[in-house]
């Protein structure tokens, strides 16, 4: 058995990957709210081969006894980088940031749930109600509120948001008041950022597949308090790559993957000498 064919071809797998990673972070160095995911490795099972008692075969051995065999590396854990981004401003009192932890949530007409930190939302039209709106993002998915309904406005009242998510109103004698329903912007507080998979579009849904038998989403998923984090109006949140970083990165596992693939053609070489020898 070829050994270092095996490495050699699991770690241009890993690094593979790594450069799929980077080039995804690179691509979205604009998105708004994006959270770059970080790509680790982690060392496959090696084989420790103790030499002692052998001494006829060890003489003038000047190493240490025992020998420590790898079988390469694999991908490790691809992590989610929540870290807040950079604020951009753009005076459209619907464009939403969150400052601090959280995630708004995404709810659709099939009953799906996801969850951004993308906040460039818009008016749209309730078809169910004249004369009321709904915000919704880009993707036609409604804005929640804190008990998981789509917010609705009135468009007889000038709408804010102030720090805590509260929805207010100004009527037209220019008088602000409290929504009637006490109605706010719900944000929630993922536990684990890592059980979410990413859906597309900017979104996140809660991978069912990663969470321990007998357990679900309300495990992982809490509703937030107003004022444990702030919202600000008017702002969006820029991504959080630092493109710098992914540049090198990218250039790094792309050096190691060139290095690994010539190992892979030497191993191959090595492999059809052998064969050649045996006939």
């Amino acid at each position: 058995m070829n050994t270092s064919l095996y490495i050699s071809s699991g770690a241009l797998q890993a690094f593979q990957q790594k450069l799929d990673t980077a080039s995804n972070n690179v691509a979205n160095v604009d998105t708004n709210g994006y959270k770059r995911k970080d790509h680790s490795f982690s060392e496959i099972l090696a084989n420790q081969i103790n030499n002692q008692g052998r001494l006829d075969l060890e003489k003038g051995r000047l190493t240490p006894n025992g020998i420590r065999v790898g079988y390469g590396t694999r991908t490790g854990l691809t992590q989610l980088d929540v870290s807040q981004g950079q604020a951009k401003q753009t005076g459209n009192p619907f464009d939403l940031m969150i400052q601090g932890k959280g995630f708004f949530q995404i709810g659709y007409p099939s009953g799906e749930t996801h969850y951004t930190r993308d906040g460039n939302f818009q008016l749209s039209v309730n078809p169910n109600q004249p004369g009321s709106y709904h915000l919704v993002n880009a993707n036609g998915g409604f804005l929640l509120d804190q008990n998981g309904k789509p917010i609705v406005l009135d468009d007889q009242y000038k709408v804010s948001i102030n720090p805590d998510g509260q929805i207010m109103l100004k009527n037209k004698a220019g008088v602000e008041t409290e929504f009637a329903s006490g109605q706010r912007v719900g944000l929630v507080d993922i536990q684990n950022p890592h059980i979410l998979q990413a859906d597309g579009d900017n979104e996140f849904s809660i991978d069912s597949g990663a969470l321990p038998n007998g357990q679900g989403a309300a495990n992982y998923v809490r509703l937030m308090n107003a004022g444990e984090s702030q919202i600000s109006s008017g702002y969006l949140e820029g991504s959080n790559v630092d493109l710098t970083k992914e540049m090198a990165d990218l250039m790094t596992a792309q050096r190691s993957f060139q290095m690994n693939a010539r190992a892979v053609s030497y191993a191959d070489q090595m492999t059809g000498i052998a064969n050649n020898i045996l006939k």
